[in-house]
């Protein structure tokens, strides 16, 4: 093993299986799905088979143990017969689990000796749990999705972890008997940001002394100027005062200081950090009531495209919010990218939905103002996990602290995952929305623009689909072709019973007189 070089040993090759196998998952999402049912399907079979061996050699036979083997080898088969039975299956036991640890938590809540706190917490943390519960009964879809995302997310990190580890290890002779968990735990154990680096972090997200009373009033300013100019934006329909206010709005701030608490076991700084969130939340959505009660409505709602974009998250929303927490995580510890937290703001966009929500509350469009709040709820969770993971992995958490502190970040996270869980639900419903009305839109416009090819003087200007209402504006001359061609060729094109409405907008030619 010493004539090798070092990229050439056991850790950097399966770091590099890791790595590829992960990059061919997230690529090939279809041939996953189905090859995540075979593995899981083979991995089932092999449990079932052991546990049934392992019963009849007994003296007398294990009946228990033989029932548990039989049954799992009947599903692992069932499994490599319909792998797309998966989803199903672990979509039932998950709800199962996910509800009977709810009822657990609600039992223990009302049960006696518990404190107000505590049974404040556990019934709260119950009804998380069995709301999660019925989000994995409602998409079983979407926990297929994520178990394949997920076993690419892991295979990559271990993979990244492995191949680091197989490169700088002095000793390679002895990395094929370490296992993935013991790379993990050297990996991290030589992480550390260094003090003095770590307290620069701690002044950054946090409001403490020498200088509380600067920052607070900084803050503070800041952002309510920052909801001002975005609220005004949002009235204008002015995209690039909308980012503009994003630049300057502070709230990405206290919401990295829950991170950075929850990770070190710093609850008083997460508590502190949570009220400055939730301070800011009602400040912002204050201050864009009473600017939309003084300013002029220069955009109608209805065709006002700031409004419109943040009134209806979806599950990418979730997915912007994820990776703009982890770079803000990153930018905040490694002052070499800080300059690239301006970017997290802009993609992130804290502040204008927060002033969407107190547009919407003041017009009284409560609908359209909980969507907004939802946009916001969304990017605040998402940014809290993904940040949390950040930095540890960067150094920030010291590995001793995370030993000492394990069953603090396991509530705190716990109930960050769960909500997370539960805001996949209306997201998921929506983003289903969003999609099939763009597959409409796409039909509608592809059949339109066939009905008019032959018509070389008539223009297409728009299509709107509605349900099953689709409304085409024409322009320019000549004579529109037959409606009932384009209503039967939509109905066909969409498989459902399609009205279709034509206006027809004649277009005159006029020259000046001579």
């Amino acid at each position: 093993m010493n004539d090798l070089a070092p990229w050439v040993n056991p850790a950097t090759v399966r770091g590099t299986v890791y790595i590829v196998f992960g990059l061919v998952i997230l690529s090939a999402p279809q041939i996953s799905a189905f090859l995540l049912g075979v593995v899981i399907g083979v991995a089932v079979v092999f449990f079932g088979a052991t546990t049934l061996w392992s019963a009849v050699r007994q003296k007398p036979i294990q009946r228990l143990q033989s029932s548990i083997g039989a049954v799992a080898l009947a599903s692992g088969l069932l499994f490599l017969i319909t792998p797309e039975s998966v989803s199903g299956f672990f979509a039932l036991a998950l709800a199962i689990a996910l509800s009977s640890r709810g009822g657990w938590n609600i039992y223990h809540a009302v049960g006696p000796g518990s404190d107000d706190t505590t049974r404040v917490f556990r019934s709260s943390l119950g009804f998380l749990y069995i709301a999660a519960a019925t989000v994995v009964w409602v998409l079983p879809d979407s926990l297929s999705s994520s178990l394949i995302v997920g076993t690419a997310v892991v295979a990559l990190i271990a993979g990244a972890i492995t191949l680091g580890v197989g490169l700088t290890t002095s000793e390679p002779q002895l990395i094929g008997t370490m296992q993935i968990g013991g790379f993990a735990k050297k990996w991290l154990s030589e992480r550390d940001l260094g003090d003095e680096m770590r307290a620069d972090v701690i002044d950054d997200l946090f409001f403490e002394q020498p200088d509380v009373m600067q920052k607070q009033v900084g803050f503070w300013v800041l952002l309510i100027l920052s909801t001002a100019i975005a609220t005004l934006g949002i009235l204008a329909d002015s995209t690039a005062v909308v980012i503009g206010a994003m630049l300057v709005a502070p709230l990405m701030t206290p919401i990295l200081g829950m991170s950075a608490g929850i990770v070190n076991g710093w609850m008083g700084r997460v508590g502190r950090s949570f009220a400055t969130v939730v301070g800011g939340v009602a400040v912002s959505v204050l201050t864009a009531w009473i600017v939309s009660v003084w300013a002029p409505h220069l955009i109608l709602e209805a065709s006002n495209s700031q409004i419109l974009s943040r009134t209806n998250p979806t599950l990418l929303d979730l997915m912007i919010a994820v990776a703009a927490g982890a770079a803000g995580a990153y930018a905040t510890v490694d002052k070499r990218v800080s300059s690239s937290i301006t970017g997290v703001a802009i993609a992130v966009a804290l502040v204008p939905p927060l002033g969407v929500v107190g547009i919407e509350l003041q017009t009284g469009n409560f609908g359209d103002a909980i969507g907004a709040f939802l946009l916001f709820v969304t990017n605040l969770v998402a940014i809290v996990l993904a940040a949390s993971v950040v930095f540890v992995i960067t150094g920030f958490a010291v590995v001793a602290k995370l030993k000492e502190n394990r069953e603090k970040m396991r509530t705190v996270l716990t109930t960050l995952a769960l909500g997370t869980f539960i805001i996949i639900v209306p997201l998921a419903f929506t983003s289903e929305g969003i999609i099939a009305s763009a597959s409409r839109q796409a039909t509608a416009q592809t059949v339109a623009e066939e009905w008019l090819s032959e018509s070389e003087s008539l223009d297409l200007n728009r299509v709107r689909v509605t349900g099953t209402d689709v409304e085409i504006v024409i322009t320019g001359q000549g004579d529109v072709p037959p409606v009932a061609d384009l209503e039967a060729a939509l109905s066909d094109a969409m498989q459902t019973s399609v009205t279709a409405t034509v206006q027809f907008l004649p277009t005159e030619l006029l020259t000046a007189d001579p």
